[in-house]
């Protein structure tokens, strides 16, 4: 039996991400796919569009055999952070053979070599991106002259063009944790290997609908237009439903088309600022004691909340008015989310320890995929959770902790989208698993 992982937010699930489940499959002659998801809070510090189930569903429809739910610690952290997120809880399964990422540019040598800095050269590099950032640059620029002056044998423009797609930047993590995994699991012949899958059409950030293969920057633009009376700030957002024209459905397989359009009419695809009374609430809550511990945060930014709170308008707003030169908009946002969902910088800390993925949770599988679900019950090096009642009495101490964590970050989400058509929504307990 063979195995491809891949790693993906599905925000939404697209004609891209169905035409990389098929190469996979292609490609690597996986008999499955399985796929690490993010739950319902993003890696750009972001909810998602739709709520997890509902991606879930799009996932399976759209190929994928099995879904599992990268937990929100991972799910919202850095590049680095989610990237060894996903590969440990796909290498814990113990049924991966492959892991398939996506990318601009799959130019092993180059990317083999920033690796190599990133791996054994990350005194000298960490050395000269502060260096760099000192200077005045942002972390994106700083990374990008520090990874030049280290790779004298490739191009500056080649290196700068490498690192400027976001995809490129997470392939390049995929590849070190990968790398990581297979040292530290050899002797228990649990490796797996990579493959790079060109990515086609619209670029990350494009916006550019219309077109089969658009970006989910695009896709999400489309969905989520600004109103009338948002003026400046665009701090309130409504779903508009008339946009299920024939470009929409163009860039979507049908049943994600389908699926979107049933929660928009429901006024239930969620954008940043749906959080906004939540985030301000937190942040009063915990202004006394600051910030400064809380994931991506920092003393600096800690400092600028605090200075800046009384002009709080919305989430986007307000990570708008905290961005610096130095400071990124997605930077800034991923640290706000850490401190709504309570991320702390020390929780990164067991990433690589035993607890960092204690569990594999199951969001859904395809029906005719069961022999894959007995596989890694007998394979997998953590439990398999299927039922979030059944936690309790297989989770212990850290390991239920987080997984409790997570419920929480749900319910947040759940709670919100509840409020916002005025309904009451199943919780995580009463929320039955995906199967189709």
């Amino acid at each position: 039996m063979k195995t491809a992982g891949i790693i993906a937010e599905y925000n939404p699930f697209h004609n891209g991400h169905q035409y990389q489940i098929e190469t996979v499959r292609h490609l690597t002659g996986a008999d499955f796919v399985i796929v690490a998801m993010s739950g319902d809070f993003m890696q750009r510090g972001v909810p998602a569009i739709a709520d997890k189930y509902t991606r879930t569903r799009m996932a399976l429809l759209g190929g994928a055999d099995l879904v599992l739910e990268l937990p929100a610690v991972w799910a919202t952290a850095s590049a680095e952070y989610f990237a060894a997120g996903g590969v440990q809880l796909l290498g814990k399964t113990g049924v991966v053979d492959t892991l398939c990422y996506g990318c601009e540019t799959p130019e092993k040598e180059l990317m083999q070599a920033i690796v190599e800095v990133l791996s054994k050269n990350a005194s000298d590099y960490q050395m000269l991106v502060s260096y760099n950032m000192k200077q005045g640059n942002p972390f994106p620029v700083a990374r990008s002259h520090a990874l030049c002056s280290l790779l004298p044998s490739f191009s500056s423009d080649a290196v700068s063009s490498f690192l400027a797609s976001p995809n490129n930047i997470l392939a390049l993590e995929y590849e070190k944790a990968i790398a990581r995994w297979n040292s530290i699991n050899s002797v228990h012949d649990r490796t797996f290997s990579s493959m790079p899958v060109q990515r086609i059409g619209e670029g990350y950030h494009s916006t550019k609908t219309g077109v089969t293969y658009a970006s989910a920057t695009a896709i999400r633009n489309a969905l989520l237009v600004p109103s009338e009376n948002d003026g400046n700030h665009n701090h309130s957002m409504f779903i508009s439903t008339g946009s299920f024209d024939f470009e929409l459905s163009q860039m979507l397989p049908d049943t994600s088309a389908s699926l979107l359009a049933t929660l928009a009419q429901q006024n239930l695809l969620l954008d940043t600022d749906a959080f906004s009374q939540a985030l301000y609430t937190r942040l009063w809550a915990l202004y006394d004691g600051g910030y400064a511990g809380f994931a991506d945060c920092g003393k600096d930014l800690s400092h600028r909340i605090t200075q800046q709170l009384e002009h709080f308008l919305s989430f986007s707003q307000f990570a708008d008015l905290l961005k610096s030169k130095n400071t990124t908009y997605t930077r800034i946002c991923r640290a706000l989310l850490h401190i709504l969902l309570n991320i702390r910088q020390d929780d990164y800390a067991a990433l690589w320890q035993p607890d960092g993925i204690p569990y594999l949770r199951v969001l859904g599988f395809r029906r005719d995929s069961s022999v894959l679900l007995s596989a890694i019950k007998k394979e997998a090096s953590v439990p398999l959770i299927t039922k979030v009642a059944d936690a309790s009495s297989i989770l212990h101490g850290i390991a239920y902790k987080r997984f409790l964590h997570d419920v929480a970050c749900a319910d947040l989400y759940r709670t919100t989208s509840s409020m916002q058509i005025q309904t009451e929504l199943p919780n995580e307990y009463r929320q039955p698993i995906v199967l189709v």
